[in-house]
């Protein structure tokens, strides 16, 4: 491999793969970042299994070659040369780099030994499949709002790997997307996306949606591309000059929608910031009584409360719009912070029937997404 890449297109390239390097993992060449260099320049590569990433970086080619080296190393030593030219060269396994009076020779281990990361429109992707299309474009906005309002929702415990993902299915309405760790659920009605896209249903980890959300968060594209790579069972995610091939979960995923209560006896609108300040007021004292937070609903008053034996107490009201019952409920507070924090909407409403059954959540002003919390018995 003989390739010269500027400095600034190298670093930024190296910072992004750092995203999904495992450096301690038990395969060594998972702490590695695949360089490539090709007719149409130079390509960077990482993977942690779940998730990879590939970003061309450009660069001018005078030799074609591959190999991978330590990621950490060569993006520290990356990042510190002066902006310009930096000429890359291989010699066996061996990477050399020379950027001006500084020079530096990693120890690499064969590209041949990364794995198989199936590319957008190569082998291992279908076009058709059953007269259902393989290869389709998703909006921008949809994939940061799942990511923002659903993928939190998702389980951070790997006992039910299934739970780690997000679900994409279709329902009575159209497409949407649901994630629950069994202690709370977000549903989003998604439009745009026929049901021959998804196949009927698909479980993505949320961590892909995240980083898909992040990485093309500041591009000017409003699409993404979106492929299925049937052999390993992969999806493919193509965003101007980055793709991210990401794993399908399997799993019997919950019903969900035979969770969702349908009716109820207590709702109240309130304002969501007022809201959340107050939660995050009571939550002092709430996280030394095992993140409880009780509320209560009466008249026209939402009461939050928490209490601590050892620290003390703190009480707040605030004015909602109520229809039907008074009530009570109390939920673990950290799940209505990442509920309240997730949009925008100026007032939330929220639904229950007992201190005992699931509380129901939705931005005033929009039906497409539900938030449900299961209450805590004291």
């Amino acid at each position: 491999m003989k390739a010269t890449v500027l400095q600034e297109n190298f670093n930024k390239g190296l910072g992004v793969m750092g995203r999904v390097i495992t450096v301690r993992g038990q395969l060594p060449i998972l702490g590695n970042v695949l360089v490539e260099a090709g007719k149409e320049g130079l390509t960077l590569s990482a993977t942690n299994l779940e998730i990879g990433l590939r970003m061309e970086i450009g660069g001018k080619v005078t030799e074609e070659g591959a190999i991978t080296v330590p990621a950490k190393n060569l993006g520290e030593f990356v990042g510190l040369l002066s902006e310009g030219g930096v000429d890359l060269t291989t010699e066996g396994e061996k990477l050399k780099i020379e950027a001006g009076k500084a020079v530096a020779v990693f120890a690499g281990i064969a590209a041949q030994e990364f794995p198989i990361m199936p590319k957008l429109g190569g082998k291992g992707a279908l076009r058709q499949a059953q007269g259902k299309q393989q290869r389709f474009k998703v909006s921008k906005k949809m994939i940061g709002e799942v990511a923002s309002q659903v993928a939190f929702a998702a389980a951070a415990d790997e006992s039910r790997p299934v739970l780690t993902g997000i679900k994409f299915f279709q329902s009575g309405e159209g497409m949407a997307a649901v994630a629950t760790d069994g202690f709370r659920l977000s549903r989003m009605t998604i439009a745009g996306i026929e049901e021959n896209d998804w196949g009927g249903g698909l479980i993505l980890p949320a961590r892909t949606l995240l980083e898909l959300a992040r990485l093309a968060a500041d591009g000017k594209k409003e699409e993404v591309e979106m492929e299925k790579a049937e052999e390993n069972n992969q999806v493919i995610f193509g965003y101007d000059k980055l793709q991210l091939v990401s794993r399908v979960l399997e799993g019997n995923f919950p019903e969900v929608d035979k969770i969702i209560p349908t009716e109820f006896k207590t709702q109240v609108a309130v304002d969501r910031e007022e809201w959340l300040r107050a939660v995050r007021s009571v939550s002092i004292f709430a996280r030394d009584n095992a993140n409880i937070i009780r509320f209560a609903v009466h008249g026209s008053a939402l009461t939050v409360k928490a209490v601590a034996q050892q620290t003390g107490e703190s009480e707040i009201e605030m004015e909602a719009e109520k229809e039907g019952e008074d009530g009570e409920i109390a939920f673990n507070f950290r799940y209505l912070v990442d509920f309240l924090s997730s949009g925008t909407a100026e007032r939330v409403r929220f639904k229950m029937s007992g201190s005992l059954a699931p509380g129901v959540f939705s931005f005033e002003g929009s039906d497409k997404l539900i938030h449900l919390i299961m209450p805590v018995r004291v």
